[in-house]
């Protein structure tokens, strides 16, 4: 009987599946043009806004540009009027797929990416998508 299983290396080698980056912090007092500048400085369209107990909720570019749409004052309507809630928490362990699969499932475009060697990043789900596309492309090997 053939099994075909993942190679991962080492057995204690840790594989990091999942690209995370790492988004601006902000509290919830924190104005919507600052949040906005935060995303362009950081390069990640979202910024996690935090508590001392920590990230309560999450804005995205997509809550920005709802809000002033809706006529909102980006001086005067802070991050913790405009934010989602936390966002979906997952390993950098996680195959990608099962991820995605999550992601499609509840309608999440960011989730949060934890790795006990790095701080809390996001990924996207074009991010999720890519790693989809290189865990396809791994090889395979076979155990008999």
């Amino acid at each position: 009987m053939k099994l075909m299983v993942e190679h991962a290396g080492d057995e204690s080698e840790r594989v990091r599946r999942i690209p995370a980056r790492v988004p601006a912090q902000v509290d919830g007092l924190t104005s919507m043009r600052v949040v906005a500048r935060a995303m362009v400085e950081s390069g990640v369209h979202a910024v996690l806004v935090e508590s001392p107990t920590g990230p309560v909720g999450l804005v995205t570019a997509k809550n920005v540009i709802e809000a002033l749409a809706a006529g909102a004052d980006p001086d005067v309507v802070w991050a913790g009027e405009i934010m989602g809630p936390a966002p979906r928490m997952v390993s950098c362990e996680q195959h990608p797929a099962a991820i995605g699969d999550e992601m499609a499932a509840y309608g999440l475009e960011i989730v949060a990416v934890v790795d006990e060697d790095a701080q809390l990043g996001v990924a996207s789900a074009l991010d999720i998508l890519g790693a989809v596309v290189r865990a396809a492309r791994e090889p395979k090997h076979r155990v008999t």
